[in-house]
């Protein structure tokens, strides 16, 4: 049986029945334990170099909305745990779960993502508010959005509809994600097209990060003329 490609952001659930402690770091082991003895996901980090070549275990992460700093807890996790894998929620199924004053607001996101022939994903902290309950949102809180973009998406014409809906609530953040696999911050991309320069942006794959032109990125979107 192939192995599942794991990407950035996925959502990964571990056998409760496990000790995901032995995963963790060792101060970070019983909140490990507490966390997938709940049931709550887990998020696919980026692989290191050093571990990408093994196959059998993956690089994951999940925060916990501890005051005044939120606690991050990272494991090495051995893929035989793994018993559900999910890529992160579509926004159409988060729209409910967002705080009353941000509807508005995402009702005219949605708008925009359809004309523009976009999907977006939530990752961040609205994810994790919507599958753990717990207090994650505050008054300062993005939204963070994964962006995927393929040859049917209008991309110039979404990163300007971005600009323009930043002082709407929620505030905007996240990835542009294109069909090569690599993602770039949406807010870097759109000023790099923006001032037409040629120059290169911080690009993010499964297993790496590095700074690739803006022409190689977004090769694989179509751009209208």
């Amino acid at each position: 049986m192939s192995t599942p490609r794991l990407r950035r952001h996925d959502l990964i659930w571990l056998d409760p029945g496990v000790d995901a402690g032995l995963f963790a770091a060792l101060g970070q082991r019983g909140l490990a334990r507490d966390w997938v003895q709940q049931g709550f996901p887990l998020v696919v980090a980026r692989q290191s170099n050093e571990h990408a070549g093994k196959a059998n275990q993956v690089a994951l992460g999940f925060t916990l909305p501890s005051a005044p700093m939120r606690t991050r807890v990272m494991l090495r996790a051995d893929r035989t745990a793994i018993i559900r894998h999910t890529r992160p929620l579509p926004l159409s199924e988060t729209i409910q779960h967002a705080p009353a004053g941000w509807r508005a607001g995402l009702d005219s996101l949605r708008t925009l993502l359809e004309r523009t022939g976009t999907e977006a994903r939530v990752y961040g902290s609205l994810s994790s508010e919507i599958f753990t309950g717990m207090r994650y949102l505050d008054k300062a809180s993005d939204l963070d959005l994964l962006l995927e973009c393929g040859a049917s998406t209008r991309l110039r014409e979404l990163l300007a509809g971005l600009e323009d809906f930043s002082p709407e609530v929620p505030s905007i953040d996240g990835e542009v994600l294109s069909a090569s696999g690599w993602a770039v911050a949406w807010r870097e991309l759109a000023s790099a097209l923006r001032t037409g320069a040629p120059r290169q942006v911080l690009a993010k794959s499964d297993c790496e990060a590095r700074l690739i032109a803006v022409d190689e990125f977004i090769q694989p979107i179509l751009l209208p003329a």
